[in-house]
């Protein structure tokens, strides 16, 4: 096993609960267990002095939403020997120069087809090694005539694992026991996260099943400057707000929710619905699989692999004009139709093996398994090209 020697890791906080803050999270301590001195670079989660997350020290931004103003500074302080960054690259594009006079690795996703021209354009120009978190980015940057490397997402299945639910349904407003409760889980940001479409679906299922409820993990508003959509306006819109529950505000803004909070939110669940119209990754389908919870997810980018129990739903090309490439915005109709085989499968009893299986085929991700059988090769073929 070659030893890099310092990683700078550029992502969000490892101590943000969510997306990348966990998987930092997770690679950090397992980096460092092979010989590796990592400092984290987290200009995403805001803050103004230097601090630190279980030993690891965790350097603040300045001005540049990416710290693309001071990339080059830190790297050279740091006396960094890798920069690994978990991020989109397009948030790179201003400093592509600086990443062609350093080692560079870019975990990250691709959410489109075909890969972002601005993502193709930082890889290019900054010459740093491609390392896909799916198969689905995998190809897609084969396509464009890289030679990526490949370490998916992966999952704590210890925190994450099936447990008893009726401590989280207890919490969520007029659920009884019979009640069907449909999860969606995602930042309300812009409208990738289908949310008009999946509680739209959701107007339509609880019309023929009144004991229905619909959990959003999520901010009920979008944040200032965001392109996100007003949940209660819209669930008002639809009929369903006295059937729509969220998080409590203050804990969710402050990131207050712990991993075993978001483990206990999944095992209340009967379906998490992640239907989204791209996902470079979708770590809550696997967190939610972890925890024995089918799901319902669009038959796009890496979603397709992630659904080993549940339902894929189709939809029609969108265009993205952002990445100039193609999304899938995906069908309300077909979403209800999950809906309704999910509640059916209830019904008939089926539940129970459905749960099951998706715990199985979570396991594959478990975070040892995958560190071991892609990160460890991984970090020896980007010590050998940017050697």
């Amino acid at each position: 096993m070659a030893v890099i020697g310092k990683i700078l890791l550029l992502s969000n906080s490892p101590a943000a609960t969510s997306g990348y803050g966990t998987q930092a999270a997770l690679l950090l301590p397992r980096l460092a267990g092979l010989g590796h001195e990592v400092t984290v670079f987290a200009p995403f989660s805001g803050g103004t002095s230097v601090g630190e997350w279980q030993g690891f020290r965790v350097l603040p931004p300045v001005r540049e939403v990416a710290g693309c103003d001071v990339l080059a500074q830190v790297y050279r302080r740091e006396h960094a020997d890798l920069l690994l960054t978990l991020c989109d690259p397009f948030r790179l594009l201003g400093c592509a120069p600086d990443l062609a006079r350093m080692n560079v690795a870019h975990w990250f996703p691709v959410d489109c087809q075909p890969v972002s021209s601005c993502d193709v354009a930082v890889l290019r120009d900054g010459q740093g090694v491609p390392v896909a978190m799916s198969r689905f980015g995998e190809q897609m940057l084969a396509n464009e005539g890289a030679d990526p490397l490949y370490a998916p997402h992966s999952v704590d299945a210890g925190v994450f694992c099936p447990g008893d639910p009726e401590p989280s349904r207890a919490e969520l407003p007029g659920v009884g026991p019979d009640t069907f409760v449909v999860g969606i889980c995602g930042l309300n940001r812009e409208n990738r996260k289908a949310f008009p479409e999946q509680l739209l679906a959701f107007s339509r299922f609880r019309a023929r099943h009144p004991d229905s409820h619909l959990a959003l993990h999520t901010s009920p508003y979008p944040y200032p400057g965001e392109r996100g959509t007003s949940l209660p306006l819209l669930a008002g819109a639809l009929g369903i707000s006295d059937v729509v529950s969220y998080p409590d505000a203050y804990r969710y803004d402050l990131g207050l929710y712990s991993r075993a909070d978001m483990a206990a939110w999944f095992r209340g669940l009967d379906v998490l619905s992640l239907c989204s119209y791209g996902e470079g990754f979708g770590l809550p389908l696997l967190e939610a699989q972890a925890s024995g919870v089918p799901v319902v997810t669009t038959l796009a980018s890496a979603m397709t692999e992630l659904c080993g129990s549940g339902w894929l739903v189709g939809g029609s090309d969108h265009w993205q004009e952002g990445h100039g490439s193609w999304w899938v915005r995906p069908d309300p109709a077909s979403i209800e139709a999950a809906y309704e085989a999910a509640w059916q499968a209830r019904e008939d009893g089926k539940m129970p093996e459905m749960r099951a299986r998706a715990r199985t085929f979570a396991l594959q991700y478990e975070v040892d398994h995958v560190f071991d059988h892609f990160w460890k090769p991984a970090l020896d073929v980007i010590a050998e090209r940017t050697r």
